[in-house]
């Protein structure tokens, strides 16, 4: 099987360039942006997949945008196509770590720091905010799907994530039978199967760790004057409506938005409902 952290996507009508940029604690984070053949002018667009989130997720959606408007993609650091110097630690994988690491990919790709529309999941979303409140771009509009202001892992979890890592290969297995048997939606189950094998354990593992303690605060929130569309699904067992809601009462200039399923999401149905947010529709 093809190596998902090193496959460079190709989507018919577009160019691609996979690039990785170096951080100045000597990681490196891969960023894959497609060109369309017929550039409109539209509004770039900028991707941030959740924790450790495979292109494979996203595939539906990249296919049917990148042929029309230009699209950046970014890969977080616990994801298996980061590059990392020297010992891991849960410092170096912490969400406001990868804040810093947005900002650097903002200033080596100048064209998305204003004007620009992003979709972020999960842990990406959760980057994508705290950067929001230090202003480290201006976006025209962000849509956010199962944001988290924190990270509340189920015990079961947490009891494997704290195990040793060398009893972690095992371990995955009997993660991806739990997820088998606690999501609803077949898509979702099939993304978090993909996820969780293609992890790096021992990055996944310190990662996790790191957002253990992790909380937004109040005063984040509140300082958050963009425009954001908070996406959700009832169905969606795995990620809480609670963090939802608490940001769309704390955050001024939000709209809920809700859609059938985590899945729907993912697939490219739901591109005619983030650009009517987009637009201002």
């Amino acid at each position: 099987m093809e190596n998902p952290w090193t496959r460079i996507p190709e989507v018919a009508g577009t160019t691609v360039e996979s690039k990785m940029i170096e951080m100045d604690d000597g990681w490196s984070i891969r960023v894959i942006r497609w060109v369309p053949e017929n550039d409109s002018g539209s509004a770039p667009l900028v991707m941030v997949p959740g924790w450790n989130s495979v292109y494979e997720g996203w595939q539906e959606i990249v296919e049917e945008w990148a042929p029309r408007r230009r699209l950046t993609y970014i890969e977080t650091r616990e994801k298996g196509s980061a590059v990392s110097k020297g010992r891991l630690t849960k410092s170096s994988l912490s969400v406001h770590r990868s804040v810093e690491d947005l900002k650097r990919v903002v200033e080596e790709f100048p064209e998305i720091s204003s004007g620009g529309d992003w979709f972020a999941s999960s842990l990406g979303a959760t980057v994508i905010l705290e950067a929001l409140a230090e202003r480290a771009f201006k976006p025209r509009s962000v849509a956010l799907l199962a944001p988290n202001t924190n990270f509340d892992f189920p015990l079961w979890s947490r009891l494997l994530i704290m195990m040793p890592s060398f009893v972690y290969p095992p371990l995955v297995r009997l993660a991806i039978l739990i997820l088998d048997f606690k999501l609803k939606e077949e898509g979702q189950r099939i993304r978090y199967r993909r996820t969780l094998l293609a992890s790096n354990v021992k990055r996944l593992r310190l990662s996790a760790m790191s957002q253990f303690a992790y909380t937004m605060k109040d005063e984040t929130i509140s300082s958050i004057e963009d425009r954001i569309a908070l996406l959700t699904a009832k169905s969606d067992s795995l990620h809480s409506d609670d963090d939802v809601m608490l940001l769309s009462e704390g955050l001024p200039n939000s709209q809920l938005i809700e859609v059938p399923s985590n899945q729907f999401a993912h697939d490219a149905e739901v591109i005619p409902i983030l650009e009517d947010f987009q637009y201002g529709n």
